[in-house]
């Protein structure tokens, strides 16, 4: 099989048109149709770009060998546990700051949310840095992690604006109940606008 016809069917594999495929390398409709019937050859940064969009190796675009299956198939299941594990980590350590803070009402509880949450990051950048997972896979990562992170974060800035407390929950006191309304409002809009663009994104 020759580099025209395999850029040709990892498109139809894909389920994208030539100019969908053209948006996502950078060149022009008529650049892909000139590859997929031989008048061209794309240069070598293209073939990379082709080979990290498609998830095959330059070697598969080149000379048609394929990946040992084993190993892929060992990658698929690593990236499939980091991409599960990630975003419940900074769930864990959203509800076990609150936990500890509640009992102990000390800088460890703050600390202990922010490990777990900078770890969730950690994990799933790793893994697609190391191309385990795809794009798609982070957007869906901050679509199940940013409520965590972000009631976290925003609640410390209230309560210590308010309070001079590092609560990572929003603390109710006296007279302030207008405060925390907007607070509310702030947290819920953040959320909201955030999950709207992440899931347009996540269709893209």
């Amino acid at each position: 099989m020759k580099l025209a016809d395999r850029i040709l069917e990892l498109r139809k594999q894909k389920g994208i048109s030539q100019e969908e495929l053209a948006d996502k390398l950078g060149v022009s409709r008529q650049a892909i149709s000139k590859w997929e019937s031989e008048q061209s050859t794309p240069e070598l940064d293209k073939i990379i770009l082709l080979s990290d969009f498609f998830d095959v190796t330059t070697d598969y675009l080149l000379k048609s060998i394929e990946p040992v299956a084993q190993e892929n198939e060992k990658k698929r299941r690593i990236g499939n546990t980091m991409f599960l594990l990630s975003p419940w980590m900074a769930w864990i350590g959203y509800i076990t700051s609150c936990a500890f803070w509640h009992e102990y009402q000390n800088a460890f509880a703050v600390m202990d949310g922010f490990i777990w949450m900078i770890g969730s990051i950690v994990v799933i950048y790793s893994a697609k840095l190391n191309r385990l997972i795809d794009q798609k896979a982070v957007n869906h990562y901050w679509m199940i992690a940013f409520p965590a992170i972000s009631i976290f974060i925003l609640s410390i800035l209230y309560n210590a604006l308010c309070l001079t407390s590092l609560a990572p929950y929003p603390l109710i006191y006296a007279n302030r109940y207008t405060l925390l309304g907007i607070w509310f409002l702030i947290l819920i809009s953040v959320n909201v606008v955030s999950e709207v663009v992440m899931y347009k994104k996540s269709k893209q």
